[in-house]
């Protein structure tokens, strides 16, 4: 057997019981993944990071995880909400990379480091992780905050800056800077002739081809498509020497705007868990406990000095940007880590010269506990954020506009559920279905419509399920209807179920399956009848 698929194997069953420990303990997942990538690496137990199990094709399929992550939450932004960032925060995200830069190299020189070498130092620090961090401001529902925003452009501003100081290091090191630098331009015409063409797509023929009669009917085609979107983006970005990442994250943003973004971030959603899930235990394989162990103080210092240093910096830059100081703060502590990435930069540094072997480790475990260490910081980000802006500092608080009432299926039953309910009370309603031409009509109508298989648990939290008061289950096909039923008590606990059973054979399933109210066609039917042939019998007129 290819032992590739062996180590993805085993990192991605690592993870699976150390993530469910962490979750237990009441700590993210992220935190059991990355565990779980240094116990079976081999530093520890070694059954995974051997030059023969296929470790390289590992982190490249890892990396995709991330790529698959940011077009997710692209899709989310889309491009005219990327506009709402404002010039200012890719401005406090350039600041953010020069400024660590310059106190990182004065610290490094402090201590007499050579300038080359602090150079590095600088540049490996400066950067984030867009993954983790991305991956938990979507857990904690704070991507559209304010501080959550400020992040998400710095880290979008540092995945742009990779490309200019991968050419800075390779000067300083003396590995053909200046060819490199001579490459830039191609690379940036390369970048823009990319994104030209995916905006094409996305503007021409994506929605002729989505809006066909065999992907409308064809679950499974949406999501070979999504997969092709994601992966296509990343791999098309790294062919032309732009970040992965960001390639990805650009083209999401690009689908975002489109009607079907919802579809699409549903159907790349079991892909994404699956990658993400196994970029982030990749990570951990780089983890050493015993050298840790062994320099517990000087690791501890470091990670200390790297978290508070960067800190400082993003929270001073977010204040020149006009954030304001819980805001700043916020975000700064959202970004203090050292990104994953930098684990490719200092192993490029090493091998140029520039980083001793000791402080090559020294980095690659702060690295490590920095991001260890992150979701923690994001929790209190997120304290800080609601304790001083309970609403954001714009008196918005970030969140989608609360629907009183969430219709799933909008055939004949749930056209005419809104119908009564828009008429007789005003309610406003947000409906899912996965027919374009029903979400097209409800919108037509006046309905907040999206596109997408209720069945997912993404399209239903896109929908506000989280804040409906009540849900209506629609549709006739009796496994769907008990599907969403206990997916929308698991996701809205507070909501009231009310589902539609065709037949009465079946309404006990809902029931148990966890609607409140079940609606009995066969019983309302009977019920209907017999009042028309009373009113017969009587020889009252027909209605």
């Amino acid at each position: 057997m290819d032992q590739t698929l062996v180590a993805i194997l085993v990192l991605l069953a690592s993870a699976l019981a150390l993530g469910a420990a962490a979750e237990r303990m009441r700590q993210t997942a992220v935190v059991g993944y990355l565990l779980a990538g240094t116990i079976v690496g081999p530093n520890v137990l070694g059954w995974v990071g051997g030059a023969a199990d296929g470790t390289e094709r590992v982190h490249a399929i890892a990396e995709l995880g991330a790529s698959t992550l940011l077009f997710s939450i692209g899709t989310e932004f889309s491009l005219v909400r990327l506009r709402t960032f404002g010039i200012r925060v890719f401005v406090a995200g350039l600041l953010q990379v020069v400024v660590t830069i310059a106190a990182a190299m004065a610290v490094a020189r402090s201590f007499g480091t050579a300038l080359p070498t602090a150079f590095a130092l600088g540049a490996i620090v400066s950067l984030s992780s867009t993954a983790v961090v991305a991956r938990l401001l979507v857990e904690r529902r704070s991507v559209d905050a304010a501080h959550g925003r400020l992040s998400m452009g710095v880290l979008l501003t540092q995945d742009i800056a990779v490309v200019p100081l991968v050419v800075a290091l390779g000067a300083v090191g003396g590995t053909g800077g200046g060819e490199a630098l001579g490459s830039v331009a191609r690379t940036a015409a390369w970048a823009v002739g990319l994104v030209v063409a995916f905006a094409a797509l996305v503007r021409w023929v994506f929605p002729w081809f989505l809006a066909g009669r065999g992907m409308s009917r064809n679950r499974e085609l949406v999501a070979v498509f999504a997969a092709v979107c994601a992966i296509g983006s990343a791999l098309g970005a790294h062919a032309v020497g732009v970040s992965p990442a960001l390639g990805a994250f650009l083209a999401g943003a690009m689908l975002g705007s489109s009607p079907f973004a919802p579809q699409v971030r549903a159907e790349v959603a079991p892909l994404r868990t699956l990658l993400v899930t196994l970029f982030f235990a990749a990570v951990g394989l780089a983890g050493d406990p015993a050298w840790a162990w062994q320099n517990a103080w000087t690791v501890a210092v470091a990670i200390t000095a790297i978290i508070a240093g960067k800190t400082l910096v993003a929270a001073g830059v977010g204040r020149l940007a006009g954030a304001t100081a819980a805001t700043a703060v916020a975000a700064a502590l959202c970004i203090a880590q050292i990104g994953e990435f930098s684990f490719v930069r200092a192993e490029s540094a090493r091998a140029a010269g520039l980083l001793e072997p000791q402080l090559h480790k020294l980095l690659v475990t702060a690295t490590i506990g920095s991001l260890l260490v992150t979701p923690a910081l994001v929790g209190l980000a997120a304290r800080i954020a609601r304790r001083w802006h309970p609403r954001g500092p714009d008196g918005g608080n970030g969140e989608r506009k609360r629907g009183s009432v969430l219709i799933v299926g909008f055939g004949p039953c749930g056209m005419r559920a809104f119908e009564e309910l828009r008429e007789r009370r005003g309610a406003e309603c947000v409906v899912v279905d996965s027919n374009p031409a029903l979400v097209a009509l409800a919108r037509q109508m006046g309905a907040h419509a999206e596109l997408g298989d209720a069945g997912r648990t993404e399209t239903l939290e896109h929908a506000g399920i989280s804040d409906a008061r009540l849900v209506l289950v629609t549709m006739a096909d009796v496994g769907t209807a008990e599907h969403v039923a206990s997916l929308t008590r698991h996701l809205a606990p507070g909501a009231t179920v009310i589902a539609r059973s065709r037949y009465h054979a079946v309404a006990p399933d809902l029931a148990r399956a966890g609607a409140h109210r079940v609606i009995d066609e066969e019983r309302l039917v009977g019920e209907r009848l017999a009042l028309e042939a009373e009113a017969e019998l009587r020889g009252s007129p027909r209605a």
